[in-house]
């Protein structure tokens, strides 16, 4: 079952980001370092944001036993949705002058409505990506990352032939997400009969308290951990400017796409898995994890050593003598990428077993970490490679505490489900 439930999920990722690798080459020919910075830049603020746009209540859909509370979940993520997003309209465009000021992305003065309109596009796929991982429709998410590659790509590309740099690299995240979220509604027409209106208004009181932990603590959580995640990007080009930034931007692009077509496919999956686990009391969680941090050592090891022996040579050879830096880029860290791919799929238990308090100090101190050691070496003058060889150190020693935390509480849990004779 796990191998034919990540395949499917895998085949539709391969598709979509394979279509991003492929034309990367081309975009590093239609656009400069600086338009890839800019690029960087709306993806990390989209990032953050998207991570508090639902409120995290997607987050919790697939623990409901009924469909029906997940389907409440599902309206409670799209009401916050609405709010957060208009308030973030206005902020962005009363303050698009001082953003485009303060990044150096000039862009933003133009294009600001690229940032809510991708926002709108984000939080919409992961409401409904949410119903299809409880639904375990793994052919829908295939279908999803398809479209989604395939649109990011051919947008990004398009416009950039034509001209419209760099507003056709900077929006394409939204135009990849639209593609997707349209992948997705033609999986998931069907839907059951909605319930009586009366038992709903009852229903959406009782199941905004049952899960209120998740808005209330895995919203911030959420947040913290995509700043985090993104935090390189703003910092770097805070501190060196959005042109050197935007190697490193180039750098992500390479290294994030392969990552994340198998640590999405294998997260959902083990999402899906490990949440069922949780329903019917199973034991067995902490030898899940083992096995899946196992796989995905394996798996990634390899390619990980080619990035840090052959880097430079790589991106020069494919993207031109001007992105040779890239590959420098890649050799410091490419450690936290592999740490990356083995961790993240099973972090997601820690929500999960619900252990909000614990992910969200875990959040904190990734991304403090993080920008202590990147403000840290700007603040010496020490170069760029410095400054990601210290943050690819502090990603590697959150994710093996991550780990560790994963572990300890699957095993809480196991010895619980054994005590009660396991399952129901």
């Amino acid at each position: 079952m796990f191998r034919g439930a990540v395949s499917k999920i895998l085949l539709g990722t391969l598709i979509g980001q394979g279509a991003v690798l492929l034309v990367s080459p081309v975009l590093s020919r239609l656009y400069t370092p600086a338009d890839f910075g800019a690029f960087a830049m709306v993806t990390a603020v989209c990032a953050v944001l998207s991570s508090l746009a639902t409120f995290s209540w997607e987050r919790a859909v697939v623990l409901p036993r009924e469909d029906a509370e997940a389907r409440v979940l599902i309206k409670l993520g799209l009401v916050t949705m609405v709010v957060v997003i208009s308030v973030v309209t206005v902020v962005m465009y009363f303050g698009r002058n001082i953003l485009a000021e303060i990044s150096g992305v000039v862009i933003l003065e133009s294009f600001w409505w690229v940032i809510p309109v991708s926002l709108v596009a984000m939080s919409l796929n992961a409401l409904v990506s949410a119903w299809i991982v409880r639904r375990q429709d793994y052919s829908g998410l295939a279908v999803r990352n398809a479209a989604q590659g395939i649109a990011q790509a051919a947008w990004s590309v398009g416009l950039g032939w034509i001209g419209l740099a760099p507003f056709g690299l900077v929006s394409s995240l939204a135009a990849g997400r639209f593609a997707g979220l349209f992948g997705l509604g033609l999986r998931s027409r069907r839907s059951d009969p909605p319930p009586d209106s009366r038992v709903e208004a009852v229903s959406m009181r009782e199941v905004a308290r049952r899960y209120r932990r998740f808005p209330l603590i895995n919203t911030w959580s959420s947040m913290v951990n995509s700043i985090g995640l993104q935090l390189p990007s703003l910092l770097l080009i805070a501190v060196y400017g959005a042109a050197e930034a935007g190697l490193f931007a180039l750098t992500m692009r390479v290294l994030a796409a392969p990552v994340g077509m198998i640590v999405d496919a294998v997260s959902k999956h083990f999402e899906s898995t490990f949440a069922h686990r949780l329903r019917e009391r199973q034991p067995g969680l902490r030898q899940m994890v083992l096995i899946l941090v196992s796989r995905q050592t394996l798996l990634g090891v390899g390619p990980a050593l080619i990035v840090m022996i052959c880097g430079p040579w790589l991106f020069s050879m494919v993207f031109g003598s001007q992105w040779a830096g890239s590959g420098v880029f890649a050799q410091l860290v490419v450690v936290a990428y592999l740490a990356q791919f083995i961790v993240v799929p099973v972090s997601r238990g820690l929500v999960l077993l619900e252990q909000q308090a614990q992910q969200l100090w875990w959040d904190v101190s990734r991304a403090v970490g993080a920008a202590c050691a990147i403000m840290g070496a700007g603040l010496v003058d020490l170069d760029m490679g410095w400054a990601l060889a210290g943050w690819a150190t502090v990603q590697v020693l959150s994710y093996a505490i991550m780990l560790l935390l994963v572990l300890r509480a699957a095993t809480a849990r196991d010895q619980r489900n054994v005590g009660r004779g396991g399952g129901r």
